[in-house]
């Protein structure tokens, strides 16, 4: 009875990482350096709108400063992060201001983490 418990929530709990993933579109990535320290993943509006934002990190760790979303028209959303983001892992779903927006781009400073596991891959999901 425990084992079938167990393998009930663990297959729960894949359903609900694909349903999660299959809902969130990439915006892009960029593999992050070790000398530049700002980089900026253009989106455009043919992405389409989205509410709610979410970084993923492959390959090495980092140290994610800030985020300035630049809106389709203009407007500036600036979102202190300041968290360190370990390979493999995600942030939070950061919700966006208003209620669906075209985004034109995601400006990220960070701090990447020189090792021998190379650059940092950042990939931005949004849905």
């Amino acid at each position: 009875m425990f084992k079938n418990s167990i393998i009930a929530f663990g297959v729960a709990a894949l359903v609900a990482v694909s349903a999660t993933s299959a809902s969130a579109a990439t915006l892009g990535c960029r593999k992050v350096g070790f000398i530049k320290d700002v980089d900026v993943i253009p989106v455009g509006r043919s992405a389409g709108r989205f509410r709610a934002i979410q970084l993923r990190v492959s390959r090495n760790d980092i140290e994610m400063r800030d985020l300035k979303i630049v809106y389709g028209n203009g407007q500036v959303d600036d979102v202190p992060v300041r968290s360190l983001i370990r390979a493999g892992q995600a942030t939070r779903w950061i919700d966006l201001k208003g209620n669906q927006r075209f985004i034109k781009e995601v400006v990220m400073t960070y701090a990447s983490r020189p090792s021998f596991r190379g650059q940092a891959n950042v990939c931005v999901f949004a849905r």
